[in-house]
Parts: C-alpha cells; structure tokens; sequence
C-alpha cells in the first residue's frame, strides 16, 4: 500500500515526464536495427522511472548466472553500452544532480535515493532488468 501512494506522489511530480523522455529516447533508438537493444533497455528503464518503488534493477549476468548468458549476448551488451555511453553519462549526471538537490528536504530523500539509483543504472543500461520486489 505504501509503494502505491509513493509511486503515485512521484508519478505525478517527476516521474511522467522522465519516463516520457526515455521513452521517446526508446522510440527513437528502436527505428534503427542496431539500437534495438538500447531501446529495449531503455524502455525497462521508462518504466522503472516512471514508478520506482516496489522495484529494483538487476543485472541479466545476476540474475541468470554468468554462465547462463551466452558469450553473444555479452559482447553484443558491451558494445551497445559503449555506444549509448555518451547520452547515458548525461543522462547519469541529470540523475545525480537531481538526487542529491532532492535530499535537501527530508521529504525529498526517498525519491533522492531512487534519483541516485537510476544514475547508477542508466549509464550502461543493457543487461539490467527491472523486477519486482514485493
């Protein structure tokens, strides 16, 4: 009940906007062929900021194991991470800056944690999938 009425207040005051804008990124990244991975990731991540609690991000290598990821899908995940680097450290700056200008309030620090997480995440978002954690 209380990762609903938190999700809602974000919703509502940050997390549309940022969730449209990753979103739009997702759209634009799956016209082409080579940055449907990107987009797909992209769009895990749209829904992640869209509403943050009551979710965590883990990467696919966690998840599965490392041996269970074939060698592929690696190496295709680190180039396209390198490819998304630059608009991902911007991005990751964005949410930094934001996290820590939201824990200047005390009512701000719950979504100042989520800010840092998502920057710790959006830098290299191939191979991280979003899951539940109720």
């Amino acid at each position: 009940m209380c990762t609903g009425i938190f999700n809602l207040l974000w919703f509502i005051v940050y997390g549309w906007w940022n969730g449209l804008i990753l979103l739009l990124l997702s759209v634009l990244f799956a016209v082409t062929i080579v940055g449907i991975p990107i987009a797909k990731a992209l769009f895990q991540l749209a829904k992640l900021i869209a509403f943050p609690f009551g979710k965590t991000i883990v990467r696919e290598t966690e998840l599965k194991g490392s041996e269970n990821v074939s060698e592929v899908r690696r190496i295709g995940g680190i180039i396209a991470n390198i490819i998304w680097f630059p608009i991902g450290f911007a991005l990751a700056v964005y949410f930094l800056f934001s996290g820590i200008t939201l824990f200047i309030s005390i009512i701000g620090i719950p979504e100042g944690i989520v800010c840092c997480r998502i920057a710790k995440f959006v830098i290299m978002p191939i191979g991280a999938k979003v899951i539940s954690t109720n």
